[in-house]
This record gives C-alpha cells, structure tokens and sequence, in this order.
C-alpha cells in the first residue's frame, strides 16, 4: 500500500535511520550541532504521555550522553506550569498541536527520536516508561570515547 498525499499536504516523516528530522526551530528548539539529542514529542492531551512526564527527569540522568529536548503540544502556560512543577532541567518547547502534526510530523505519542548530532533520525519509536527509551538508546553510540562519556580504559588503549 502506498502513500498517497493530497495536493498540498505535508509528508509525514518516516521514521527509519537516516531519514532527516523536520526543521525544529519553529518550535523554539535549537538544531542539531553535533551533540547527541534525544528529541521527546509529547501531548497535554495524551495519557500516556502524562504517565511519562514524572519518570523524564530519571531518563535524563540515566542518559547524560545525549541532550534530552523536550517538545509538547499544549497550551504554552500549561507547559510551562508542568516543567516548573517537574523541576525538569532540560529544555521544555511548547508547541502548537497544528503545527506538530502538519509541520513536524508527528502523529504518535509520546515519541522518543534519537539522533546523533547529525540531525537525522538514528532510532525512533512510541514510547510508554523510562525503560523502553532506554532499551531504544542501546548499543546507538558505538564510538566517539570520551566526548560521549564513554571512556576506554587506559589498559585498552592500543
């Protein structure tokens, strides 16, 4: 079955490695610079991303080699009263629920996109627990050493 788009329409994004995130900066969020991101897209209207929202702070801890961005559809107070509520230390973006639909692309969540600093899509999936997007996170950074927080030790070097 294929795709088939009305005149006019956004292509949605594919989520396979290698396929370019949409353009964030609409959105307020900084793009890719080399650093390793992990993009979380959420809804105030969504209950599982509610039942996600307390468990982000750990995930951040947990994955300190990647810049944890948090975008959510909702009105921008509502936002900014949860992140001042979490006492959430990354980077929070309200979005309008239009625009992460038709201009980002997003249809599913929460939804957890990991890239690399390359600004494309290095595993992507809905996600539900701190677990699952940890278990996404497996194995991604094989090499870049100490710049990503993964030190060879010195007996190994060659």
């Amino acid at each position: 079955m294929s795709l088939r788009l009305k005149s006019g329409e956004r292509t949605p994004i594919v989520l396979r490695p290698g396929t370019t995130i949409p353009e964030l900066r609409r959105a307020g969020a900084p793009g890719p610079n080399g650093e390793p991101r992990l993009l979380v897209f959420a809804s105030l209207h969504c209950a599982d991303c509610i039942e996600l929202f307390p468990h982000l702070a750990h995930t951040s801890a947990s994955l300190p080699e990647y810049r944890l961005l948090l975008l959510v559809a909702g009105d921008p107070r509502d936002v900014r009263e949860m992140s001042d509520y979490f006492e959430w230390t990354f980077p929070v973006f309200p979005v309008n629920a239009r625009e992460m639909h038709d201009v980002l692309g997003v249809r599913t969540y929460p939804l957890a996109v990991f890239e690399l600093g390359d600004g494309k899509v290095a595993r992507a999936a809905a996600v539900h627990d701190d677990r699952e997007i940890r278990r996404l996170a497996e194995g991604l950074l094989l090499k870049g050493g100490d710049r990503h927080g993964l030190h060879m030790p010195d007996e190994l070097h060659p």
